[in-house]
């Protein structure tokens, strides 16, 4: 019987199997390989329309948010129409001719950054390709907030006009609610043992809790009991419906306008004022980002670039060789006074609650009368005003001397105007 010859190498070692990382290993199965694609691109043929609804199911079964279905929706649909043949044929050449076509176009970072991952999630991530493969997300400006100062935030409250204005812009500056989540807010979401407010399902799907301010706990006390828990706290024109955000936008708008602050401020500015001043009353900066929902501590670190640091904590070189220092009591300027004014309220009929309002000022020659203001009241207690532009009142207004028109275009003016409205008003017997 011969002897069994083992294997050797050439420089007649004997052979052994590799050990450790050199050693052979199973198979590595490709979970994104065509056959498990949402659509199977190499062994069919869509056509445009139908690779973009079989993408959508797919979303929608994946519950991702409708608002985001509908922004990759639109991106598909404008990819694949320029390119003009079927999905199959898409490349990754392809794909940077479309995102250089954005640029030159005029778009910014955040579009083509949009354009991009509803491509990757379409072809790479549900269908198994690579053709967003090396291509880098682009690069976006960093940009510090807007903050406003607590008196320019107290002066935005003060122009709002009505009730549900001021308690709208109200709680976004209180919570640090984001205004998709503020006008979601139910009276159950309060809890006024605990002094929380609950914020479900927020920006990426998760839950969390902010305070309950104390300024507003009163009003919305006394409003909860007149409400079921399940209704909107802001109610939307059509019934079972919230308010729009949109709506919200503009009443911000308005409020920023009256107020006369001259900053491009928005409702995600309370926002940051909110997270701000946190910051500066010296709040840790990890608390803030479980209030303002952020994933990322990187996120919420941006109000330190904003806030104002203490004098005790760091003083410029500047006022310590002058010896200057900052009290903080800057003088305010003492508000002009509008004059004599009557202020009349008529109901519309003896049946509804709409009502109009008439606001008459005594000028130094001739009175001027301000109409168009309608009052109603959509919910027990709560009196909302409809106060024209003041663009409607331009013509009348020029009768008045330069003092008074500059007091009827402060925001005090219309606390004043919402207030006495609104009580006279509600002294009216309701309708039989």
């Amino acid at each position: 019987m011969s002897p069994v010859t083992r294997p050797t190498y050439a420089n007649g070692q004997p052979y052994s199997p590799a050990r450790g990382r050199h050693a052979p290993r199973e198979a590595v199965i490709d979970r994104l390989s065509p056959s498990a694609a949402v659509v199977d691109l190499d062994n069919r043929r869509p056509l445009a329309p139908e690779f973009v609804r079989t993408i959508v199911r797919e979303m929608k079964i994946r519950f991702y948010r409708q608002k985001s279905i509908n922004a990759y929706r639109k991106c598909l649909a404008q990819f694949l129409r320029w390119f003009g043949a079927s999905p199959h044929l898409v490349t990754r050449e392809d794909v940077r001719c479309w995102l250089e076509a954005l640029v030159d176009g005029g778009a910014g970072s955040s579009t083509v950054s949009g354009h991009l991952s509803a491509i990757r999630t379409a072809f790479d991530k549900m269908c198994g390709r690579v053709i967003t493969y090396g291509l880098q997300t682009p690069r976006r400006r960093k940009r510090l907030p807007v903050v406003l100062s607590q008196q320019e935030v107290m002066r935005v409250l003060q122009a709002a006009p009505s009730l549900r204005d001021k308690l709208l812009l109200g709680l976004m500056y209180a919570t640090g609610m984001r205004v998709s989540e503020v006008v979601r807010l139910r009276w159950r979401d309060m809890n006024f043992d605990r002094r929380t407010v609950t914020v479900w399902q927020g920006k990426g799907r998760t839950d969390r809790q902010v305070m309950l301010p104390a300024s507003f706990e009163p009003l919305l006390r006394e409003m909860s009991a007149n409400f079921e828990p399940s209704r909107f706290v802001f109610v939307g024109q059509r019934k079972g419906r919230y308010l729009s955000p949109r709506t919200a936008q503009r009443v911000m708008e308005r409020a920023v306008r009256i107020s006369g602050i001259g900053k491009p401020a928005t409702p995600h500015t309370l926002r940051h004022a909110f997270a701000t001043h946190l910051l500066e009353n010296g709040t840790d900066i990890r608390f803030i980002q479980k209030l303002l929902g952020h994933v990322r501590l990187e996120t919420t670190t941006i109000y330190a670039k904003v806030a104002v640091l203490k004098k005790r904590e760091i003083e410029s070189p500047l006022d310590k060789a002058t010896g200057r220092r900052y009290t903080g009591t800057d003088s305010k300027p003492t508000p002009k006074p509008v004059g004599r004014m009557r202020i009349d309220v008529k109901r519309v009929s003896k049946n509804s609650g709409e009502a109009v309002s008439t606001v008459t000022i005594c000028g130094p020659f001739r009175d001027v009368v301000l109409t168009g203001i309608k009052v109603s009241q959509p919910h027990p207690g709560w009196v909302m005003l409809d106060i024209p532009p003041l663009e409607r009142w331009e013509a009348s207004l020029r009768r008045l001397p330069a003092q008074q028109r500059e007091r009827i275009e402060s925001p005090e003016f219309y606390e004043i105007l919402q207030r006495s409205i609104a009580r006279r008003y509600l002294a009216f017997k309701p309708p039989s």
